[in-house]
């Protein structure tokens, strides 16, 4: 760092955002991670497009803040100065940069990277549920400020398309973000995540963003860990706590994958503190293929559906675990399996087995049991999308009321 002393260093920090409200003693955690950087006059600081690991405080200088246009020209959007902060989302997300930061004199500034932020976060709670809690504030109060622009310039037409264009603008970004939630880089890779492991899945949100989360890791040779999860309700205060619960998982996951009940009291800790007012099921599984186990923890979710090729059956998952936010102190219980060729495991969220008809009959997990019993029979090599078109079938002319996540493991 450059000389300066702690004082100086945390009123910075206290004056962005999602680092308010931390104690002294936490911010004296976070001070040793900060790198300091100084930069010429016209030095490129991010490049737009770049991936985002890290943000960004100045603390002397000047920076243009700007976007680049389809003929190569740079269009400046604002100048930031002494004191202000850029990326700070980046310790959240990890999307590319959106726009592009030059100085436009010698400038000075604290860099904090994402990979040493999030060990921080795993260690000390306070501070990850004081900065998640920020970062839902941030956000809610950016969208509060486009809803009430909208309101106010309804008389003027030309506004109004431009607030809503900036609506939709914000609804593709959000877009982006969930495919990063759910892990579709991995997910819809054309290889299995795990030699002898053939995966499928589907992932409908019921509006433009959801309150379902799927995500695969690799935590190991041959070792794979694997959470659904299902927030209360839909669309974007859902689709914020799917967030919480990915910033959670993906801090703990690679220290906790072969402790299922761990991970699940750290994960309801962390959604309990930084929203209180949600609530969330989930179901894990970590599956090792050196051990041809699976092993399976939830928490108020519906158990997976296990075929058993050896028994031509499915057999009864059975294992205990309280939905995430709901109690303090709750139970969790893990069980494992031995998994064999031509086992199956559905793991599926309750948006598509509470799926209405217009008559007003539920899809039910009877149906979805005999549906895929039957195309395991048939041996359909495309159960999960042979599933979806029959759940559509059924639905017919009513509308899809929730998200609807499925995903399928083959051994």
């Amino acid at each position: 760092m450059t000389p300066g002393t702690d004082k100086d260093i945390t009123y910075i920090l206290k004056n962005i955002p999602v680092f308010q409200g931390l104690s002294d003693s936490d911010y004296a955690e976070i001070i040793p991670l900060l790198k300091s950087e100084t930069y010429p006059p016209g030095a490129r600081i991010i490049k737009e497009g770049a991936h985002g690991d890290s943000m960004c405080a100045i603390v002397k200088g000047t920076v243009r803040v700007s976007k680049t246009d389809e003929t190569g020209e740079d269009i400046p959007l604002e100048t930031l100065y002494a004191e202000s902060y850029f990326g700070e989302f980046s310790l959240v997300d990890n999307m590319p940069r959106s726009a592009n930061v030059t100085s436009l004199e010698e400038t000075e500034l604290y860099r904090l990277e994402k990979k040493d932020f999030d060990e921080l976060l795993l260690k000390n709670r306070r501070i990850s549920a004081a900065f998640y809690k920020n970062c839902l504030e941030v956000t809610f109060s950016r969208f509060r400020n486009i809803i009430s622009n909208f309101a106010f310039s309804q008389h003027d037409l030309r506004k109004k398309s431009t607030i809503l264009e900036e609506l939709n603008r914000d609804l593709s970004q959000a877009r982006t973000i969930q495919n990063y939630f759910i892990n579709r880089d991995l997910l819809d890779h054309e290889h299995s995540f795990l030699p002898g492991v053939r995966h499928s899945y589907i992932y409908k949100p019921c509006m433009e963003i959801g309150g379902d989360f799927l995500n695969v890791t690799q935590v190991g040779p041959g070792q794979a860990s694997i959470i659904i999860a299902d927030i209360m309700g839909h669309g974007i205060t859902s689709a914020l706590g799917t967030g919480v619960l990915k910033g959670a998982y993906s801090v703990s996951v690679q220290k906790m994958a072969r402790k299922p009940v761990q991970l699940m009291k750290y994960l309801n800790a962390h959604f309990s503190e930084v929203i209180s007012q949600l609530y969330a099921t989930c179901y894990y599984a970590l599956v090792d293929m050196k051990r041809k186990k699976i092993t399976l923890a939830k928490a108020g979710h519906p158990h997976p559906l296990f075929w058993r090729e050896g028994k031509k059956d499915f057999i009864e998952v059975e294992c205990q675990g309280t939905g995430l936010g709901l109690v303090k102190k709750p139970v969790f219980g893990q069980v494992e399996y031995p998994v064999g060729p031509g086992d199956k495991l559905l793991f599926y969220t309750d948006g598509i087995i509470e799926q209405k008809n217009p008559k007003g009959a539920m899809y039910s997990e009877s149906r979805l049991q005999n549906m895929f019993r039957d195309l395991i029979v048939r041996k359909s090599d495309d159960i999960v999308r042979q599933i979806h078109e029959d759940l559509t079938v059924f639905a017919g002319s009513a509308p899809i009321e929730d998200d609807i996540t499925l995903f399928l493991l083959e051994f």
